[in-house]
């Protein structure tokens, strides 16, 4: 077995305490001799750096500072990298077994960048194998899971996580090596146990917006976009023929609800369509009335509050969620006497 090629493994945590020593034995219980281990934790309030200072005679370098979210972090760790591989394996997820670095050393081929394998996903007591989907499904999930791939570190350094993206970060990364032909190998051999509950779980609708977004910046053509799951199980009706229009449209209505998202605390939604209730589920609390001409939507929220009562009640923007009615719907909200200078309306 070759040992003298150095693996990088990274660790990415926050407020994790409750899970980041499992994740740590894992790695520097590893039988494999040339490992080269590094946390970045994001300035946990809990006592995570007490559990790294623990383990600090195993790690190579270690740092608690603020940061711009996981992929400002994971950037972190590839800027402090030296080995020849990397691996991300964050708080909560661990490795296979114990020889799974030797297992890669000894099948990776020459040539390979990306060597991606297969995750336990682990659901509470519920264990679930996943086999990479491979580069045939490419346009329409993720091939892989970080938790489960080897890449090349020069070619990280190369291309580092786009901070554009909050939680589909890693999606954006592997389309971009697809396309620039970058070298994947896969195997399904099972290579991490990944912990059910991130912020790909947490944030479901927010990932699903930003992964129909990357497609659409690397698709040739369209109808790719509209036969991925994230746009199949986002649902949304009357597709755009453009592949350049339909990605300019989504980017902006995505760059106009994070702005909303940071900068707005008590939102009314007008429209509870396939749109609105996507909207709703990403905004959550911060949407506290839904409203609409339509009284039938009551029977599917009990948010929802008449166009009558709006003047009455204190909020910082109506968001007006029914594209292509909006003059209709201004004419309407302006004969209740709603305040027409809290009224948002998406620009596409």
């Amino acid at each position: 077995m070759l040992t003298n090629i150095k693996v990088s493994v990274v660790t990415v945590t926050y407020n994790a305490e409750r899970y980041l020593n499992k994740t740590i034995k894992s790695i520097i219980e590893q039988d494999y001799p040339n490992i080269e281990y590094i946390i970045i934790d994001g300035a946990s309030s809990d006592n995570s750096v007490d559990t790294i200072k623990e383990y600090k005679e195993n790690i190579s370098y270690w740092i608690s500072e603020p940061d711009f979210g996981i992929y400002d972090s994971m950037n972190k760790g590839i800027e402090k990298a030296t080995g020849e591989w990397i691996l991300f394996m964050n708080a909560g997820d661990t490795f296979f077994n114990s020889s799974t670095i030797t297992d890669f050393i000894n099948n990776v081929n020459i040539d390979t960048e990306l060597y991606n394998g297969a995750i336990n996903f682990v659901d509470e007591n519920k264990i679930t194998y996943k086999p990479p989907h491979g580069l045939e499904k490419v346009w329409v999930t993720v091939p892989c899971w970080h938790q489960a791939s080897f890449i090349k570190t020069s070619l990280m350094k190369k291309c580092k996580y786009s901070l554009e993206y909050k939680i589909a970060g890693d999606h954006d990364f592997y389309l971009k090596c697809f396309i620039n032909n970058n070298k994947f190998q896969f195997t399904n051999k099972i290579i991490a146990n990944m912990l059910a509950g991130g912020l790909h779980k947490q944030q479901a609708k927010l990932a699903q917006i930003e992964s129909i977004k990357i497609i659409a910046n690397y698709a040739p053509n369209i109808d790719l976009v509209y036969d991925s799951t994230f746009y199949k199980n986002f649902s949304i009706k009357q597709p755009i023929d453009n592949k350049l229009l339909f990605s300019r449209q989504f980017s902006q209505l995505f760059n106009q609800l994070e702005n909303i998202k940071n900068n707005y605390k008590n939102i009314i939604l007008y429209g509870y369509g396939t749109l609105g209730k996507n909207i709703e589920l990403l905004l959550k609390e911060k949407i506290v009335y839904i409203t609409d001409r339509n009284t039938n939507i009551s029977q599917e929220t009990k948010k929802f509050i008449s166009i009558s009562k709006i003047k009455n009640i204190n909020f910082d923007i109506l968001l007006i969620s029914v594209l292509g009615r909006e003059k209709e719907i201004l004419k309407n909200l302006e004969k209740e006497n709603v305040d027409l200078k809290k009224i948002k309306i998406f620009e596409i």
